[in-house]
C-alpha cells in the first residue's frame, strides 16, 4: 500500500537510521579486527577474546521473527554448494532496516555468496571471525511502507571443506544482534531459530 503522506521529516529519519546502522557496522568491524592477533611467518594464530561476563544487551521488545531454512532438494556433500535462506516477519510493523548476525563454523564452511532477496533494501555485509553480519537499510527512493510476512530477505551460499554436522544460528554474538527497525527508528528483537545441516 503506497503512503503519499511521507514528509521531509520521514526521509530525514530514514537517512539518520541508515547512517546509524552503517556507523555501528563499521565500528563493530574495526573492533573485531583489533581482536584478531596474527603471528608473523607461515603459521598464523588467531586469538579470540571471550568475555567472562556476557555483554548486557539493550532490552528492546521481542517482536516478529527471523527464520533460517535450508533450501530443499540440495545435495549436501563435500565441496558442493548449498544454500541457507532467511525469512522475516515484522508482526504488522513497518520495516526501515534490519541487522542479521549469522553464526557458523567459519573454519569448516566457506561463504560463496550472499544474495539480497528484498530489493527495496540495500545491504552491507561484514565477515567476522566466527560469523557474518549483514546490515540493511530501506532505499530512500522507496516511499511505500514495507512489512515482512514470511518474506525471504537473504540467501547465503556455502561450500563445506570438511564432513560433519554444522549449526547455523541467529543468536547475539557479543554486542551484535539480529534486529528489526521500523519507520520511527524503534528497534525490536525478532524471535530466531537454529538449524543443523549434515555434510556427507
Amino acid at each position: 500500500m503506497e503512503n503519499t503522506g511521507h514528509t521531509k521529516y520521514t526521509h530525514l529519519m530514514l537517512l539518520v537510521l541508515a547512517i546509524i546502522l552503517l556507523v555501528a557496522s563499521i565500528v563493530g568491524y574495526i573492533v573485531s579486527q583489533r581482536m584478531n592477533v596474527n603471528q608473523t611467518g607461515e603459521n598464523k594464530t588467531q586469538i579470540t577474546i571471550i568475555p567472562t561476563i556476557a555483554p548486557t544487551l539493550i532490552p528492546y521488545p521481542v517482536k516478529g521473527s527471523l527464520v533460517l531454512k535450508e533450501k530443499a532438494g540440495q545435495d549436501m556433500k563435500l565441496v558442493m554448494p548449498f544454500t541457507i535462506d532467511i525469512f522475516a516477519t515484522s508482526s504488522k510493523d513497518t520495516v526501515a532496516g534490519y541487522d542479521v548476525v549469522l553464526s557458523y563454523d567459519t573454519g569448516a564452511l566457506e561463504t560463496q555468496a550472499i544474495q539480497n532477496k528484498a530489493d527495496s533494501f540495500r545491504i552491507f555485509t561484514y565477515k567476522r571471525a566466527n560469523h557474518i553480519s549483514v546490515s540493511a537499510t530501506k532505499n530512500l527512493s522507496i516511499t511505500e511502507e514495507i512489512r515482512f510476512a514470511q518474506t525471504p530477505i537473504l540467501s547465503f551460499t556455502f561450500i563445506a571443506k570438511k564432513k560433519g554436522t554444522y549449526m547455523f544460528s541467529l543468536k547475539p554474538v557479543g554486542s551484535e544482534t539480529s534486529k528489526l527497525v521500523n519507520e520511527a527508528a524503534a528497534v525490536t528483537y525478532p524471535e530466531t531459530n537454529d538449524i543443523r545441516i549434515e555434510i556427507n
